[in-house]
């Protein structure tokens, strides 16, 4: 929509600003959140509206995620899963899931660039909305529903179609619509530009040197693990979404819970046998998780995947199973592009008691 005012004030994770200068606006740094609440810095966080995302299980340090949640007036959570910050929420206004409602039009980009549509396949089983409708209902009680100029999903369509020489009956044959019948590709002389200051391959960013980051880093060795530590490095499922599928029926059978991977020899030091359940502490917090003593992983390191161990009754699946790679990780975030450091933190592992 064109002529919205644009936000005043400073962005909460300091993004454009002095601390992070050239981190993507577009994206942002989810894991400033919980520090911008407890410090008030750049001012107090009152309330906080989520949408298909679970912070408390996503940002590195849960007992800093929940000590900042908890400081806020207003906590609403809008999702189609009983996520972790949704149990801590005030309000949950349940989504439809994906069968259940048509969605706004998307891009596919590349050579051929392609428009698809979702259209509802079934009527909601429950008493759930598409976030299309939750939004601008809030809107229209927070008094700013003329920035949501639709009723229907059919008014989103006609606005995003309303300049592209395309209708709505184009994408009943396949639900898309192509752009081009051709690849549309940038001629190299006069047409291939790239998103640098110069618009060339900059080998030496002079954008980055403009604020004080060196171009090529000296390289400085990671600090080893203490005696009895070990690195905690985590990683995704190629059968999990994030945090978002842990709970689904089929894919809980596939990977119920996660394992900490501990280098044999040193499981032996340990005295930790194979699938035997192990406590895992840090500086931050706890886990319990089953062992999985391997020959392929570092002596220095141990290994967990993302999205499990969690504390909500409502996700009778996978409440109470694995650990959370969250709950151990400290918060600490590359000042650059400002991707959060999921590898800086050092854990003691030994058998449960």
């Amino acid at each position: 929509q064109k002529d919205l005012p644009k936000p005043k004030g400073e962005r909460f994770d300091g993004v454009g600003g002095a601390k992070l200068p050239i981190a993507d606006p577009a994206h942002g740094v989810g894991s400033m959140l919980p520090l911008a609440i407890l410090n008030e810095d750049p001012y107090p966080v009152k309330a906080l509206i989520t949408h298909r995302l679970d912070p408390m299980l996503s940002i590195p340090n849960y007992n800093q995620n929940k000590k900042a949640f908890g400081k806020l007036d207003f906590l609403l959570t809008i999702d189609i899963n009983f996520s972790e910050t949704a149990w801590y929420s005030d309000v949950v206004l349940p989504e439809s899931m994906y069968l259940e409602r048509s969605d706004s039009i998307q891009m596919a980009n590349g050579p051929k660039p392609t428009l698809y549509m979702r259209r509802q396949c079934v009527p909601p089983r429950y008493d759930t909305k598409p976030f299309w409708e939750i939004a601008k209902e809030l809107a229209k009680r927070l008094d700013v529903g003329q920035f949501f100029p639709y009723e229907t999903i059919e008014d989103i369509w006609s606005l995003q179609l309303k300049d592209l020489g395309v209708k709505v009956e184009d994408f009943d044959a396949k639900g898309f619509v192509a752009l081009s019948k051709n690849p549309i590709l940038w001629d190299r002389k006069e047409g291939l530009k790239f998103k640098t200051p110069s618009g060339k391959i900059e080998l030496v960013s002079s954008l980055m040197e403009k604020h004080g980051f060196p171009s090529f880093q000296k390289y400085e060795p990671l600090n080893p693990p203490a005696e009895g530590e070990f690195r905690l490095t985590v990683g995704r499922s190629a059968v999990h979404t994030h945090v978002s599928t842990q709970n689904n029926p089929y894919l809980s059978e596939l990977v119920p819970e996660n394992t900490l991977w501990l280098n044999t020899e040193e499981a032996q030091k340990l005295g930790i046998a194979n699938g035997q359940y192990v406590e895992v502490t840090s500086d931050h917090g706890f886990g319990k998780i089953k062992a999985f003593v391997t020959d392929f992983i570092h002596p220095e390191a141990v290994f967990m995947l993302h999205g499990f161990g969690r504390q909500v009754p409502a996700t009778t699946r996978c409440n109470g199973k694995g650990a959370s790679d969250t709950a151990l990780q400290e918060n600490v975030s590359d000042m650059i592009g400002g991707s959060p450091g999921l590898h800086e933190t050092f854990v003691r592992v030994r058998p449960a008691r």
